[in-house]
C-alpha cells in the first residue's frame, strides 16, 4: 500500500492508495515492440501528410530532371556506382551483334610505333590503316585526326595518306574521319571538302559529359558512332533501334546523318561554324528547338561498356617487320573503330569506370544496337509517389519513436528524490536515447545506400532512376512530425481528413499541396 498525506483544516489525514497491479511478464517482454507498432500507427491525416509531401518532392524532381538541374547528382551517383564492383555479371554479351572491333594506339604502341612523336608520324598511320583495310572489313571510323599538319599544308593533294583514304573510298570501303581540330583561317576547311568529294564521310568526336560523367549517347547528331552504325546497318535500321519520340516525330524531321558533316562543309565557310553544327541534333528547326537534349539522346547501356565485353575486342597497333598494323590472328569485325588510348585527357568517367574516348565511341556503337530508351517520366512520378509515401511512413515512425523515448524519460528527470540505482538507469536510458537519435539520423545514409545497390538492377537495362532527392526530402519532410510526440493533436469528431490536416497542418494544405500542383504544371509544360 502507498500511504499519502493532505492536509485538512489544521488536521493531517493519512489516506490509502492501493498499488497499481504489475503487468505480467509476457507484457513486459512485449513492451518494445508494442511501443515500436504504436510509433508506425498511422492515421488518414498522417497518410495525407505523406502523400501530399512524396507529391511535391516528386513534381519538383519531375521540374528540375527537364531542367537538366540534377544531372550533378546523377554523374555522382554513377561514380559511387563505379567505384564499387563491376556492375554487370554475365556470360552473354546482350551487344555481341553490334559490338565493333576496336585497333588501339596505346601508351607502348605510341612509344614503339610513334616514337612518343606528335602529331603521329604520317606514314605510319597510312600503313596502320593499309593494314587495318585489309582485313576486309566494311567500315573503318577513324578517332584521329588526319588534317594535313602544319609542315604537310604545302603538300596539298600530294599526301601519301591523302590518296590512300581516296582510294580505299573509291573501292567501296566506308570510312568515317573525325572533324579536325579548328585551324588558323580555316585552313582544314579545303581537306575537309577535298575528302567528301572522293566520298569519304565525316562526324564529330564530341562525347556529351553531364557534369562529369558520360550517361547518355547521341541518337540524331553526327557523331562518329551515330555515323559509322548507319553506314554499317543503314538510316533505317538505326530509326528502329532508336526511334525519335513521337511527340517530336512530327515537328521534327530526321535526316540521314552519314552525309550531314559533308553537306554543312560545302555551305560553310567557317570551321567553327563547321563544329558547332555537326554536334547539334539534326532535326528541323531553330536553335532552341536543337536544345531539346533528351529528345535526342538516350541512356548509355552499361552493357556496352562493361570491360569484361569490351577487351576481348581490342587489339593494340604494333610493327611488323618494320611496319606499324596489327597481328594477322587479330579479332576480324565487319566495323572497326581505329583510335588512340594514350592520352589522359581523354578519358571519361562512366558507370563502369573510368574509359578511353576510343572505347567510349565503339560502346556507343554497342549501345545503339542494344537500343535504350529513357524511364517513362509519369510512370516515374506515380512511383516517386509511392516510394515517398513509404519512406514517409518510415521515417515518421522513427521520429515519433525517439520522440515518445525522449518525452518519457523528460518526465522521469523532473523526479529528484530518486535511488542512486534509479539515477545510473535514467543515465543508461539517456545514452540510449541519444543512440536511438544516432540511428534515426543514420537511416536515410543507409536507405540511400541500399537504394543505389538495387538501382544497379535498373542500370542493367540501360536506366538510372536517382533515389537519392527523394529519401533526402521525405526525411526531412518527416521531421516535421516529431513534434507530435511531445505534443499530439486531438482528433476532433466529424471532420474530414482534409479538414482535420488543415487544422493540425495548415502550411501543408495552403502551402505545399498549391506548390506541388504548381511545379507538376511546370514540369509537364
Amino acid at each position: 500500500m502507498i500511504f499519502l498525506q493532505r492536509t485538512q483544516g489544521e488536521r493531517t489525514v493519512e489516506t490509502s492508495q492501493p498499488d497499481q497491479p504489475r503487468p505480467p511478464l509476457w507484457r513486459r517482454l512485449l513492451w518494445p515492440a508494442v511501443q515500436l507498432g504504436s510509433a508506425f500507427k498511422l492515421t488518414g491525416t498522417h497518410l495525407l501528410h505523406h502523400v501530399i509531401g512524396a507529391s511535391l518532392i516528386a513534381a519538383l524532381m519531375l521540374a528540375l530532371e527537364g531542367l537538366h538541374v540534377l544531372e550533378w547528382l546523377d554523374a555522382a551517383m554513377l561514380r559511387a556506382s563505379a567505384a564499387q564492383e563491376q556492375l554487370l555479371d554475365r556470360g552473354k554479351d546482350p551487344g555481341a551483334a553490334y559490338r565493333p572491333g576496336i585497333i588501339e594506339i596505346d601508351q607502348p604502341a605510341f612509344e614503339q610505333v610513334f616514337d612518343e612523336r606528335e602529331p603521329l608520324e604520317r606514314s605510319r598511320l597510312e600503313q596502320l590503316i593499309a593494314s587495318a583495310a585489309a582485313r576486309g572489313s566494311k567500315v573503318l571510323a577513324i578517332d584521329l585526326d588526319l588534317a594535313p599538319a602544319v609542315y604537310e599544308q604545302h603538300k596539298a593533294g600530294e599526301r601519301p595518306l591523302d590518296r590512300l583514304l581516296d582510294r580505299l573510298a573509291a573501292h567501296g570501303r566506308q570510312l568515317v574521319l573525325i572533324l579536325p581540330e579548328q585551324s588558323d583561317q580555316n585552313a582544314n576547311l579545303p581537306w575537309i571538302r577535298a575528302r567528301c568529294a572522293a566520298g569519304i564521310h565525316f562526324a564529330s568526336p564530341r562525347i556529351r559529359e553531364r557534369m562529369g560523367a558520360v550517361t547518355r549517347i547521341e541518337l540524331k547528331s553526327p557523331v562518329l558512332a551515330a555515323v559509322a552504325f548507319e553506314l554499317a546497318h543503314g538510316a533505317d535500321e538505326q530509326e528502329q533501334k532508336q526511334p525519335m519520340p513521337a511527340a517530336l516525330s512530327e515537328q521534327k524531321e530526321v535526316v540521314a546523318l552519314a552525309g550531314r558533316v559533308c553537306q554543312l562543309a560545302r555551305r560553310t565557310g567557317s570551321e567553327k561554324e563547321l563544329a558547332r553544327w555537326a554536334f547539334e541534333p539534326v532535326i528541323r528547326g531553330d536553335a532552341k528547338a536543337a536544345a531539346e537534349q533528351n529528345a535526342v539522346t538516350a541512356p548509355f547501356h552499361p552493357a556496352a561498356v562493361a570491360p569484361q565485353f569490351l577487351h576481348p575486342t581490342r587489339t593494340r597497333v604494333k610493327l611488323s617487320d618494320g611496319q606499324a598494323g596489327v597481328d594477322a590472328g587479330a579479332l576480324r569485325k565487319n566495323v572497326v573503330y581505329i583510335g588512340s588510348t594514350y592520352d589522359v585527357r581523354d578519358r571519361y568517367t562512366t558507370a563502369e569506370g573510368e574509359q578511353a574516348g576510343l572505347h567510349l565511341h565503339a560502346a556507343a556503337h554497342t549501345s545503339l544496337g542494344i537500343g535504350t530508351a529513357d524511364v517513362n517520366k509519369y510512370a516515374v512520378f506515380v512511383a516517386d509517389i509511392v516510394i515517398g509515401v513509404l519512406l514517409g511512413c518510415l521515417f515518421g515512425g522513427l521520429w515519433t519513436l525517439y520522440g515518445r523515448a525522449e518525452l518519457a524519460i523528460d518526465k522521469r528527470m523532473e523526479d529528484h528524490d530518486v535511488s542512486r540505482l534509479h539515477r545510473m538507469g535514467t543515465l543508461a536510458e539517456f545514452y540510449g536515447i541519444r543512440l536511438i537519435l544516432v540511428l534515426v539520423w543514420a537511416s536515410p545514409f543507409a536507405i540511400g545506400a541500399l537504394a543505389i545497390y538495387l538501382s544497379r538492377g535498373l542500370l542493367e537495362q540501360g536506366w538510372w532512376v536517382n533515389p537519392g532527392p527523394l529519401i533526402a526530402g521525405m526525411f526531412l519532410h518527416a521531421m516535421s512530425l516529431r513534434d507530435e510526440a511531445h505534443h499530439p493533436h486531438e482528433e476532433v469528431p466529424g471532420l474530414s481528413v482534409w479538414a482535420q490536416l488543415r487544422r493540425t497542418h495548415p502550411g501543408i494544405v495552403l502551402v505545399q499541396a498549391p506548390l506541388a500542383v504548381l511545379l507538376l504544371i511546370i514540369a509537364l509544360i
